[in-house]
């Protein structure tokens, strides 16, 4: 029995020795890990997905764990701490003590944020350090994973953690699929209010939104110019926004700002929608199309029309149902004849059959 519990003993130790040694020497495999987790959940292998994702993301927080430690204690001696709290001043002291762990812990650090986001500031580093054992992204696949398998509350709260943890996000972009997946998932619990909010969060990042009270004084002119035009022609010559990541918020927000009858609301965010995917259009067409020219919104479908690539983006993204939405809440807000021209337009020239006739059947009703 003595030697059972010495047996055990022994491998334990050696098991957390292996484990310091992974966290210290192997930083890139919690992201292998994560990949692999990837593979399996694009493959539909969901409790393997899952398992490689809990293990990237408790391999990281072992290693974060092993990185402040040592980081910590590093810092501790007498003559570094009498080098004060500037950070090239404690980094050329552990340089001279030899200590080049510690520098290769901070030069780690310092290649995802410059010693400037600290403040130059190393305790500062120390606490973010601290901070850093979340695995945001773990959080957010996780969640995926719970969705599929219809358990929207546990994605849900994984999707939270994500959003809580998006300072430390290796790509910062990430955190709009963290807010889209809240928004969807909010939805689904019908929970409106909450998604209203995530979807706001992302608008909070569009100078050109403004706020829910406030229009931006670039959203007032789009309006003037609608207004004071008997055609939506240069709304649409005039206005470009380039923020596609944004369209998928004023798409859905349109649709809860309508069952909310709250159309004010809705009739600006179908207008930057509107806005969005004319820039959006021209500049994908542009592309294949180095000469290509924006003259009109007409020559604009027409040409959609012709090119398949686009074509199937307009479908997968709801690009003819927010022109028509945008023509409808025209119509709503008073502005019968601009309406109109928008409706005139895609009935004649919407490579989308099914949205081509929406349109002329709606036309016919606004005579």
């Amino acid at each position: 029995m003595k030697k059972l519990v010495i047996a055990c003993f022994t491998i334990l130790i050696s098991a957390c020795l292996y484990a310091q040694k992974v966290s210290t020497d192997s930083l890139e495999y919690p992201w292998h890990l994560l990949e692999q987790g990837k593979v399996a959940y694009e493959g539909r292998e969901f409790g393997k997905a899952l398992l490689l994702f809990r293990q990237a993301r408790e391999m990281h927080k072992t290693q974060v764990t092993a990185q402040y430690d040592y980081l910590f204690a590093a810092l501790k001696p007498h003559q570094v701490r009498a080098a004060g709290d500037l950070i090239s001043d404690v980094y050329r002291v552990l340089e001279k003590r030899q200590d080049y762990e510690a520098c290769a812990i901070l030069d780690r650090i310092f290649l995802i944020h410059p010693p400037a986001y600290f403040d130059k500031s190393i305790s500062a580093v120390l606490t973010w350090l601290k901070k850093s054992d979340v695995y945001p992204e773990c959080d957010y696949l996780i969640g995926k994973v719970y969705e599929l398998e219809g358990e929207l509350t546990q994605s849900r709260r994984f999707y939270q953690s994500a959003w809580e943890a998006r300072e430390f996000l290796y790509i910062p972009d990430m955190r709009f699929e963290i807010i889209y997946s809240l928004a969807q998932i909010s939805g689904l619990l019908k929970q409106y209010d909450d998604q209203e909010k995530y979807l706001l969060l992302i608008l909070t990042e569009d100078p050109v939104y403004g706020t829910t009270n406030v229009e931006s004084p670039t959203l007032r002119a789009m309006i003037h110019t609608i207004k004071n035009e008997q055609t939506v022609e240069k709304f649409f010559s005039l206005y470009r926004h380039h923020n596609d990541i944004a369209l998928r918020a004023y798409i859905e927000l349109t649709d809860i700002y309508l069952r909310a009858e709250e159309y004010d609301r809705a009739f600006r965010t179908a207008l930057l929608g509107a806005d969005i995917a004319v820039t959006y259009l021209s500049n994908t067409l542009k592309k294949a199309d180095f000469m290509y020219t924006y003259s009109n919104f007409s020559d604009l479908l027409q040409r959609i029309g012709t090119n398949n690539e686009i074509l199937q983006w307009t479908e997968t993204k709801q690009i003819w149902n927010v022109f028509l939405q945008f023509a409808d809440l025209l119509y709503r807000q008073g502005f019968v004849v601009q309406a109109n021209d928008l409706y005139h337009k895609l009935s004649e020239s919407c490579p989308s059959f099914t949205y081509a006739k929406e349109a002329t059947y709606r036309l016919s009703q606004t005579f």
